[in-house]
C-alpha cells in the first residue's frame, strides 16, 4: 500500500483541559496534524487550544481548521501563526477559509476577499511587504514561511488552494466527488505554474473502526460533511452529473434521502442563518441520516473496509486522510484504534 497521512481534527465540543490529553494520544498514536477549530460562537479560543496543544506534543503538525479573515484581521492571523511555528520548533501550518456557521451574525467572507487575504497572508508570512485592502505592512520578526493549508469545496475555491496553498483541506464524500474537488485543486496548480503533486490533499471524513455500524450511527450522524449544495450548483459539470447517476445505480433513492436530510436540518436552523447543532451529538435532524448516507461520507467499519475505502480516496488524489473527534463519545479510543490498526498499514 502506499504512504498515507493521518490527520485528526478537534476542538468544537472539548474543553480546554480536554485538549492536552488528546494532543498528547493523538501525538503518540502517530498522527501527523491535529487541527483546531475556530468557531468563537461554538468552540473555545483556536489559538489558547493551539498554544496547549504546541507544548503538550512533540512531533504532530499543529494548524487550524479553519481560522477566518472575517474573525480576525489577515496580519494576526498571520502572527498567530508564525508564533505558534516558533513555539512547536517549525511544526505549525496555517489553515484558512471561508468562515464556519455563524448565519447572518458573521457571514462567510466573499472569495474575492478570501483571495485578497490569502495572497497577503503569503507574503507576510515570508517576511515580504503586503498589502490588504489598501494597507500595506511588513512584519518587524517573521522571515519565514509557514505552509498554508485552505479549506475549499466550491470550484472556485479549490482552484484558489490550487493556486497558492501548500495544502487543502475538503470535506469527503464518494470517490468520485473527491476526484472531481482533486481536478479542481489541480487546475488551479497548473494554471499558477505550480506542480499539483506538491500539494497537500487531506479530506476531512471522519475513520471509526467497528463491527456495530447501527451502534455507531449515534455518534456518526452528528457530523456530515457531504456538501449536497455544492453539487447542486455544479450539477451540470459532466463529473458531478456523472456522480449523481453512479449513486444512484450503486444505491436507489440516495440522493432523494440526502435531499431530505438538508431540508430537515434547514428546518431547525435559526431565522438569522445560524445551526445551534453544528457538529454535535444527537441534532435533532440527525434521524434523517441514513447508514448509507454515512458509508458513503465517512470511513466506517472493519479494518479491511476502513483500507478499502482510503485507497479509494489515495486513487482520487488524497494524500492525508483526516478524522474528526467533535461528535465522538471516547476519543481517546478513536484515536488509538486509528493509530494502531488503520496508520500501519499505510506507513510506505
Amino acid at each position: 500500500m502506499v504512504k498515507v497521512n493521518f490527520g485528526v481534527g478537534m476542538g468544537r465540543n472539548e474543553r480546554m483541559d480536554e485538549i492536552a490529553d488528546l494532543a498528547r494520544t493523538a501525538d503518540e498514536a502517530g498522527f501527523s496534524h491535529m487541527t483546531l477549530v475556530d468557531e468563537p460562537y461554538l468552540a473555545r479560543d483556536v489559538h489558547v487550544m493551539s498554544a496547549i496543544a504546541a507544548v503538550n506534543t512533540r512531533r504532530i503538525r499543529i494548524g487550524q481548521a479553519v481560522v477566518d479573515p472575517r474573525t480576525y484581521h489577515p496580519s494576526a492571523i498571520a502572527n498567530a501563526a508564525a508564533s505558534l511555528n516558533e513555539l512547536t520548533g517549525g511544526r505549525a501550518f496555517l489553515g484558512m477559509g471561508a468562515g464556519g456557521p455563524f448565519g447572518k451574525i458573521m457571514k462567510p467572507i466573499p472569495h474575492r476577499e478570501l483571495r485578497e487575504a490569502t495572497m497577503f497572508v503569503r507574503k507576510f508570512l515570508a517576511g515580504e511587504e503586503a498589502e490588504y485592502q489598501g494597507q500595506r505592512m511588513v512584519s518587524e520578526w517573521i522571515r519565514g514561511p509557514v505552509p498554508l493549508y485552505l479549506a475549499a469545496d466550491g470550484p472556485r475555491a479549490l482552484e484558489l488552494a490550487g493556486e497558492v496553498a501548500d495544502g487543502v483541506y475538503f470535506m469527503g464524500g464518494p470517490p468520485a466527488m473527491v476526484k472531481w474537488k482533486v481536478d479542481n485543486i489541480h487546475r488551479g496548480a497548473e494554471k499558477a505554474g505550480r506542480d499539483p503533486t506538491k500539494i497537500d490533499i487531506c479530506v476531512r471524513s471522519y475513520i471509526y473502526v467497528t463491527n456495530d455500524k447501527e451502534g455507531a450511527r449515534r455518534e456518526l450522524s452528528g457530523f456530515v460533511p457531504f456538501g449536497m449544495h455544492v453539487l447542486e450548483r455544479n450539477r451540470k459539470e459532466p463529473a458531478i452529473f456523472d456522480l449523481f447517476e453512479d449513486l444512484e445505480r450503486k444505491s436507489p433513492g440516495i440522493v432523494d434521502e440526502m435531499k431530505r436530510y438538508d431540508s430537515a436540518r434547514a428546518e431547525f436552523i435559526r431565522p438569522d442563518g445560524y445551526d445551534p447543532w453544528f457538529e454535535k451529538m444527537d441534532a435533532p435532524y440527525s434521524q434523517f441520516m441514513t447508514q448509507r448516507m454515512i458509508d458513503c461520507i465517512h470511513l466506517v467499519g472493519s479494518v479491511e473496509e476502513i483500507c478499502e475505502g482510503i485507497e479509494k480516496l489515495v486513487e482520487a488524489g488524497v494524500t492525508t486522510v483526516s478524522t474528526a473527534t467533535y461528535t465522538i463519545i471516547d476519543k481517546k479510543w478513536m484515536l488509538q484504534e486509528v493509530g494502531s490498526k488503520i496508520m500501519p498499514h499505510f506507513r510506505s
